[in-house]
């Protein structure tokens, strides 16, 4: 995931205004995603076309000493479908960093935190999955769930190993990322960036 912070010719405007009053800094996020899975049998794709998960949208001038915060019932939430062969559990792994750097001075950096949930309740679409999604605890961004969790009941025999011709029945998943940026301290107005990967594969327990 390439995150990025880049200004807009308003929010360059509204800066100037605003340094008349406590010298604050103004800031804009935008922060786009790119996926990897481990097995061709799991299909990984956002629910929208070219997503980004992007503060402003959340709050349009973000200044010195903000802190912002992209919860899972937001509209700007990003979700994530995982189409894959049921009765297998799958590991998604999000690597994050803790911080957006300065394209032009690395020494300055703003906090980012990224956060996750999951839904396998088979919810039909991405919208009523986060009324039942599960939520990561802050911090965590490792988990593994079958595809197609079970409501009740005992669990089901073993998948049947395939002979080459057989189609397995596949389930869809969804998983939610956003997060929180900040609070923002005294570093100047610009580009931040930094690398996010969402992984995603089957889980063999080895």
């Amino acid at each position: 995931m390439q995150i990025r912070a880049t200004y807009s010719p308003i929010v360059t405007v509204l800066l100037v205004v605003l340094c008349f009053s406590a010298m604050p800094t103004s800031f804009a996020q935008r922060i786009s995603f790119s996926t990897w899975t481990g097995s061709d049998d799991i299909a990984l794709n956002s629910v929208i076309a070219a997503p980004e998960l992007n503060f402003n949208l959340k709050q349009p001038i973000i200044t010195s000493g903000t802190r912002v915060d992209i919860n899972l019932m937001d509209n700007q939430a990003i979700a994530f479908s995982i189409e894959a062969p049921e009765n297998f559990d799958l590991t998604v792994d999000v690597d994050a960093p803790l911080f957006m750097t300065f394209v032009d001075d690395p020494a300055f950096t703003i906090p980012f935190q990224v956060k996750m949930a999951y839904n396998n309740l088979l919810p039909g679409n991405e919208l009523a999955g986060k009324a039942g999604a599960i939520e990561l605890p802050v911090g965590f961004t490792n988990i593994t769930f079958p595809v197609n969790r079970r409501i009740a009941g005992a669990p089901g025999p073993p998948p049947t190993p395939l002979t080459g011709t057989e189609i397995r029945n596949k389930s869809t998943a969804y998983i939610y990322i956003y997060g929180s940026l900040g609070p923002v301290g005294a570093v100047p107005a610009g580009d931040y960036s930094a690398q996010i990967t969402i992984n995603v594969s089957f889980s063999s327990y080895d």
